[in-house]
Order: structure tokens, then C-alpha cells, then sequence
């Protein structure tokens, strides 16, 4: 049975500035660059079984730079499907599709995908910043809150900007020291950690698109991980089993990430004081 890729793609997460080739999406959000987003869906170790998204993003002439999977359960894609059938986390099809069945439909049909789509979203933001002029427009919209002052943009794609790349290691280092701040009997890690993302125009000095990223990378440096991209499952995994360990095992995994990357900072730059503690009224 096909898995209706063009019109899951197309028409569930609306994506319309790429193309399908097979059961996979391409597409070249920044124009004139050699990076590209591919889309998959992800293969459980059954035959014909899926549980997520894999987003990546290629690079025309080094391959892929990073990689993250964006699971069904996560993101609630079946849930209430699994809910009428009275699934449950570790039954079988919990959260899941199958290209076979009886019926001749797509096999993701009742798809709740919002989730799904707005964590696409999020991930091109980071990869594929967009120009003034490739913003949307939003004609009659309602009128915008107050934006945060907003910190300067890389030059060009953040990534081949060794200035901005200097100014993300130096927010990670402060989400690392805002976390140590936070840290006591009733605010724990992951407390903690979310959240730090909003402060990232006023405290960490990048743009709050890239808040998310510093938070990703300091999570990594917490759990000691090597691997190459922060969005790894595996650091999801063990930052929930150390937010579990006693506080004071917390507070050490952050001072031992701080004094990682205090002592080998990237660029020239000096490694800056930590920021003043958020005030009482802290949110979430």
C-alpha cells in the first residue's frame, strides 16, 4: 500500500515550496544556497511500520550536516485515533502507520499533524533563515505584542558566520549559567532549562529564533554528549533520567558543562560573567 507521501506532504503539513521524489520531500528554503531539507518518514525495526519524521539537512557538496526525528507520539500526530481505540503507550500500533492494510487509503488518514508542522517550522527557522523579503506578509492581521529588542542577525547563513557562531557558544555558556542559577529543591533541570530560549534577544545576545538552539546545545553539554547534532533523541533521554537524580547531581552536571566550555570557548571572544539571576517572578 502507498503511503500517499505527495498529498501527506503537500496537503496535511502544507509544505508547497519543494517537491516529492518517492515517499521523501526535498526542498531549498534559502535561495542560492547549497543547503537543502529533506523530509522521510521514519521506519520502525517492523517491516512496513513508521513512527515519525526524519528532517535533514544536506549540504550539495558535504552531505548531511544534521538530523533530527520528530516522533508521532510526541507530537499527539495519532492520538486520537489511539484514544478511540483504546491504545496506550507500548501497545501494539500505538502511535504508528503501516503501509499495508485492507483498505485503500492513505494510512496516515485522521492525521492530527499542527504539532508536526509547527516543529518543522522551528527546524528551518535555524537552518534556513529567511530574508526580509522571503518573509510572509500578514495583511489585516491583528496587531503584533511588543517585541523584545532585537539582537543582530548573522551575516549571511548563520552557520559560515564565525562571529554569530562565537555569539551562540557565549548564549549557550549563559543558558548553562542561568540553569545553575535556577537550580534548588523546587526548580529542577528541566524546569530549569525551559524557558531559557525567551530570553535569548535580551540575556544571550543572539536572536530569539536561535534561543531554541542554545538551549539544544547546552541540554548536550549537560548530559557530557559528543554526538553531532543537539536535537539527538539520545540527549532527550538522558536529560529526563538526570532530571530525575538528586538536585545536587544536577547542579554538578551543569558546572562540569560550564567549565567545558569556559575553558575551550569558540572564537576569540572572552567568556562574559554570568547574567544577573531572573527575578522572583520566574515563568515558564
Amino acid at each position: 500500500m502507498p503511503l500517499y507521501a505527495k498529498q501527506f506532504f503537500t496537503e496535511q503539513l502544507q509544505l508547497t515550496d519543494g517537491t516529492v521524489i518517492g515517499d521523501s520531500y526535498y526542498s531549498a528554503p534559502t535561495p542560492g544556497s547549497p543547503l537543502r531539507l529533506r523530509i522521510d518518514f521514519t521506519r520502525t525495526i517492523r517491516a512496513g511500520e513508521y513512527d515519525g519524521l526524519r528532517l535533514q539537512t544536506l549540504h550539495t557538496e558535504q552531505g548531511v550536516l544534521d538530523a533530527v526525528i520528530l516522533t508521532f507520539a510526541a507530537h499527539d500526530t495519532f492520538r486520537s485515533r489511539d484514544d478511540a481505540l483504546h491504545r496506550k503507550p507500548g501497545d501494539d500500533g500505538y502511535a504508528v502507520m503501516h503501509d499495508w492494510s485492507e483498505r485503500d487509503e492513505p494510512p496516515w488518514q485522521g492525521a492530527a499533524t499542527t504539532k508536526l508542522r509547527q516543529a518543522i517550522e522551528q527546524y528551518t527557522t535555524l537552518w534556513f533563515p529567511r530574508t526580509q523579503r522571503q518573509q510572509p506578509r500578514q495583511a489585516h492581521d491583528a496587531p503584533a505584542p511588543a517585541r523584545r529588542s532585537q539582537a543582530e542577525a548573522p551575516n549571511g547563513f548563520w552557520l559560515t558566520d564565525p562571529a554569530f557562531r562565537t555569539r551562540l557558544h557565549m548564549a549557550t555558556v549563559l543558558v548553562l549559567h542561568l540553569v545553575a542559577d535556577c537550580l534548588d529543591d523546587d526548580f529542577r533541570l528541566i524546569q530549569a532549562l525551559d524557558g531559557a530560549r525567551h530570553h535569548a534577544d535580551e540575556l544571550l545576545g543572539v536572536p530569539y529564533a536561535f534561543g531554541a538552539l542554545a538551549e539544544a546545545q547546552a541540554a548536550a553539554q549537560i548530559v557530557g554528549s559528543d554526538i553531532g547534532s543537539p536535537f539527538d533523541p539520545a540527549i532527550a533521554r538522558a536529560f529526563i533520567l538526570l532530571d530525575q537524580r538528586p538536585v545536587e547531581e544536577q547542579e554538578k552536571a551543569v558546572r562540569s558543562a560550564l567549565r567545558r566550555l569556559t575553558r575551550s570557548p569558540v572564537g576569540t571572544a572572552p567568556v562574559s560573567p554570568a547574567p544577573p539571576s531572573p527575578s522572583a517572578g520566574r515563568t515558564r
